[in-house]
């Protein structure tokens, strides 16, 4: 895997343990903090410009969200200055006494600024679930 792609895992990587820590500021060093950042969590509208985006991560977090999301399945392109990488989000949250899994398919998009990764875009669509069991720990 080339330099330029390892940057990027490492960059959304950074970003899903910043999330998983319920902190923005975290967040907030990892995203491009200007009018051209967009957001799209599953199921929401899009989202412009970093103070809108900041102001939903900190709704998320403030109404409690997922407990955690684990991704897998990374796929990487680079193009001089930017990168996109999509991944599968496996989320899970608790009900009552049960254990509750949400698979999302994203889309996360990045620029290089400054000599550093900056998320531009953040896409996430909810996947179907499918009728029969599944083994989620080996999804492809």
């Amino acid at each position: 895997m080339s330099h330029e792609k390892d940057e990027i895992i490492k960059a959304n990587r950074k970003f899903y343990d910043a999330r998983n820590r319920y902190d923005v500021e975290l967040i907030e060093q990892i995203w491009l903090t200007d009018g051209r950042a967009k957001c799209v969590h599953a199921g929401w509208p899009i989202i412009l410009g970093w103070e809108a985006i900041r102001e939903s991560w900190k709704t998320i977090f403030e109404t409690g969200g997922f407990d955690r999301v684990d991704v897998s399945n990374f796929f990487v392109d680079v193009k001089e200055n930017s990168a996109w990488l999509n991944c599968v989000e496996r989320a899970t949250y608790s009900i009552d006494d049960r254990r509750v899994v949400v698979l999302a398919q994203a889309t996360n998009i990045f620029e290089l600024a400054d000599g550093e990764w900056k998320m531009t875009l953040h896409h996430a669509s909810l996947m179907p679930i499918p009728r029969k069991e599944i083994d989620y720990e080996n999804l492809q």
